[in-house]
């Protein structure tokens, strides 16, 4: 009799821990991505993050703002494949790129660890505390970064981000 009823203990945690993974959208297919990364590997991280791509809708005055970069510069985002914040925010950045498409901007991605930690080289020299962060640098010079989560929307900050991008000569 201890047993069986141990056993049904043993089952009922193990049905409990795997509702609450399915819950939390947790599962094999949300590995973790250390280091640069793609966009389409960023995307294939499961399908939350594919459907908060396809269901945002930007702001189209901010997008042609976006779409106008005075000059060339560099957009890097840090992102953890784990986070909340970054489930929600970096679905929203791919679309908002999409869609803008500003033809002088180069866009890196970086996946960081729970502990933002790793990739060592890169979280220190970015100085990341939180993720997601966005960092927009002409050169080599930081124009300003997006921490977290945007003051306004998404879009309407990266746009701010842009106009202070100088023109080039």
């Amino acid at each position: 009799m201890l047993k069986s009823r141990t056993a049904l203990a043993v089952l009922g945690c193990a049905v409990a821990l795997c509702a609450l993974l399915l819950a939390t959208g947790a599962g094999a297919s949300d590995e973790m991505l250390l280091g640069r990364t793609r966009a389409s590997s960023i995307l294939a991280i499961s399908e939350a993050w594919q459907n908060g791509r396809d269901s945002y809708e930007p702001n189209a005055e901010d997008i042609r703002a976006l779409a106008a970069l005075r000059s060339p510069a560099t957009l890097d985002v840090y992102f953890g494949s784990w986070c909340g914040d970054s489930r929600r925010e970096v679905p929203h950045l791919l679309k908002i790129l999409d869609l803008a498409a500003p033809r002088d901007l180069r866009v890196r991605f970086y996946g960081v660890d729970r502990a933002k930690k790793e990739p060592a080289r890169l979280v220190t020299r970015a100085r990341i505390e939180r993720v997601p962060t966005m960092i927009l640098s002409v050169g080599r010079r930081e124009v300003g970064r997006i921490v977290e989560t945007p003051e306004s929307t998404l879009e309407h900050d990266l746009a701010l981000l842009f106009e202070r991008v100088p023109a080039e000569p």
